[in-house]
């Protein structure tokens, strides 16, 4: 309150200024000392541009802006020889012949005049890189003293990896500052390559209303009452779009989703977001591959990667130019890998149903159909099963039941096996089992349950799952990868509706559906024609006209044709999903669709998934300037944040558990 009365007049603002220097020791920098930092000399050149051609060599003298690299070595009296970083991360040798460089400290920021020379090598060399050239220093003025913090973490540096908490620092890598260009450049690429399509950029809004499109979402009070909700994505705008006229709109879209962190997944992160009036999924999918093969190409020099795909026998082959990546049914999908985003790097790797030899599960009559995951002579000793296959089988990481494993370790297991499943599964003819799958000593067989193929709702199954876990391994990989290019495929004919599945606090073996549906993507999507008429009567029938891009075991993209018929959309509202207050939810939607919208389909890219994908990074975070860390906070700026009641109180907000009232410095 002292303060705030002290502001109020023009004395009072003086006597708050002493009080605040009174109290925090902070002083007006003299300005003599300050003045310097901010008159610098413009026309700046880079490491490149000075090295480029050695057209410098003996000319005049050349002003370089950047940091400090290294602390300087001190070589003679006054001889001092240092490292300059310029903004690009590229590093060059000053040589310091006046003791300018000798109590400066690492990461300083530097203005330096000089001439550039060759550094001495045999006469027959020719200097043909950034590194065989230094600057003699005539001058240099430090814009910016850094403190000691970044000389505490040269060891770091080293490393490449800074504590989150300094990103600044980390930023300044010369691999970092690469991977802000690249995505930049990216970027610029897919947009030039759209509009060449004749597609639109227009920005959406970002505070839109809170309604139930499959994750939570991010609430924004207003003084009103009411509540903003940041978008999950731009999917009703878009439509509206096409309603209005648009035939070809896209964007960067920022998004924002309130969901557990994964090295996939970011609270806040940007989709290229696409949508066609008067056109079909075919369309958008024509659009999608030729984008993304497209920017596979473009970016291969950098990439070091090709964008690959199989064939319909399961084999590897190259993306060639206008060559259509494979279209994998959700069916084929989960049988054969056991969830709808198969990492098809390693396409060998396949799940077998035992169905068709009388095997069944009776556990759970609703899981009636038993498979199996064999990894082929894999292990030679008991310890070498438990060490890296054994030790796969953790309860925390299955959401529902954990496969068997049984470990062939001597030749009478590769016919008995199926004896340490009869817990779960009966098996009426086990040598005709025994001959199809032919184990031998050295392998290990996984079993599970799951539903019949024509109703698969729990995804991944426990198999799909132990496959995933089995690829993100060391061995895994080093056993199954048949490539390490990236391999896609589309993935399509997904269930339109799933059972709602009851949450549970006890890892129940299997998942307990509600009555209650769901959309399996979203309730925008259109129904496949043939199955129309199940809509009403048979809902969890239906297939969807939904597709995915699936590359690397990753969602990359997905999209599908909407439903533009004013009176299905309310009816797959109200009468399929239950919502009782569609109009109030989407009404906005029914009457843009209602005043004469034209056929349209869509897709959305996750670009920072993209980006972690085409420059083989293994997180997200690693291509985003300012990533969120794994509980979904900004370790730099340290959001979120509590806010004090009395901010709250316009919004008619209070917190439940008074401790939360506090101030930040609390």
């Amino acid at each position: 309150m002292l303060r705030s009365r002290l502001l109020t007049t023009r004395a009072g603002f003086h006597s708050c200024a002493r009080v605040l220097q009174d109290v925090s020791g902070v002083v007006l920098p003299r300005q003599e000392l300050t003045k310097g930092k901010f008159v610098f000399q413009k026309g700046a050149r880079t490491v490149e541009q000075v090295t480029s051609g050695a057209k410098d060599i003996g000319a005049d003298e050349v002003v370089m802006n950047g940091w400090l690299d290294k602390k300087p070595k001190k070589i003679g009296k006054n001889l001092v020889f240092g490292t300059l970083r310029d903004s690009n991360g590229q590093t060059i040798q000053m040589v310091d012949s006046e003791a300018m460089l000798k109590n400066l400290n690492v990461e300083d920021v530097l203005q330096i005049k000089g001439r550039l020379s060759a550094k001495r090598k045999p006469a027959t060399a020719q200097q043909t890189t950034p590194e065989e050239y230094e600057i003699k220093l005539s001058s240099v003025n430090v814009l910016n003293s850094s403190n000691r913090t970044p000389g505490f973490l040269q060891d770091q540096k080293m490393a490449g990896t800074y504590p989150p908490e300094y990103r600044v620092l980390q930023l300044r890598l010369p691999g970092q500052q690469a991977m802000l260009r690249n995505t930049y450049e990216v970027s610029k690429f897919m947009r030039a390559t759209l509009d060449k399509e004749n597609f639109v950029e227009i920005e959406t809004p970002v505070l839109f209303k809170p309604t139930p499109e499959g994750a939570r979402e991010f609430l924004v009070p207003t003084r009103s009452g009411k509540f903003y909700a940041l978008t999950q994505s731009p999917q009703q705008y878009k439509q509206m779009l096409i309603s209005g006229g648009v035939s070809r709109y896209f964007q960067l879209a920022r998004c924002f989703r309130d969901e557990d962190m994964r090295k996939d997944r970011q609270p806040e992160f940007t989709q290229l977001d696409l949508e066609m009036g008067f056109a079909n999924g075919e369309d958008v999918m024509r659009i999608i591959q030729d984008l993304i093969s497209k920017t596979w190409r473009k970016f291969e020099d950098i990439s070091h990667r090709k964008l690959m795909t199989v064939d319909s026998a399961g084999k590897l082959k190259e993306v060639e130019k206008g060559e259509d990546v494979y279209r994998m049914s959700y069916k084929e999908a989960i049988t054969k890998y056991g969830i709808d985003k198969p990492d098809l790097r390693a396409p060998g790797l396949q799940i077998t149903s035992l169905k068709d030899f009388n095997v069944h599960s009776y556990e759970n009559l609703d899981f009636p159909v038993f498979e199996v995951l064999v990894l082929r002579n894999v292990i030679n000793s008991k310890a070498d099963y438990e060490q890296n296959w054994a030790s796969l089988l953790k309860k925390d990481d299955f959401p529902n039941r954990v496969p068997i494993g049984v470990p062939i370790l001597e030749d009478n297991h590769s016919t008995n096996w199926f004896e340490s499943f009869s817990s779960i599964a009966t098996f009426e003819n086990p040598i005709l089992v025994n001959k199809a799958l032919n184990l031998k000593k050295g392998d290990v067989v996984f079993g599970s349950s799951r539903e019949i193929d024509s109703a698969i709702f729990e995804n991944p199954t426990p198999l799909g799952r132990l496959r995933q876990l089995v690829l993100g391994s060391p061995k895994g990989k080093e056993l199954y990868y048949e490539t390490n290019n990236d391999v896609a495929t589309w993935v399509v004919d997904f269930p339109l509706f799933s059972p709602v599945v009851a949450e549970s606090k006890n890892n129940i073996p299997y998942p307990k559906y509600e009555e209650q549906l769901c959309s399996t993507h979203h309730p925008f999507t259109m129904v496949k024609l043939s199955d129309y008429d199940k809509i009403n009567e048979h809902p969890l029938q239906c297939k969807g006209q939904h597709y995915d891009f699936v590359m690397n075991g990753v969602e990359l993209g997905g999209g599908s044709t909407r439903v533009h018929d004013p009176q299905l959309q309310d009816f797959i509202f109200e009468n399929v999903l239950k919502i009782s207050n569609a109009h109030q939810l989407f009404g906005h939607l029914l009457e843009a669709l209602a005043m004469g919208t034209p056929p349209h389909a869509g897709f959305a890219i996750g670009y920072e998934r993209m980006c972690t994908m085409l420059f083989g990074r293994e997180s997200i975070r690693d291509v985003l300037a300012f990533p969120k860390s794994a509980t979904g906070v900004d370790v730099v700026v340290k959001s979120p944040a509590y806010v004090d009641e009395e901010v709250l109180e316009p919004y008619n907000i209070k917190y439940v558990d008074p401790s939360k009232n506090r101030k930040e410095s609390d």
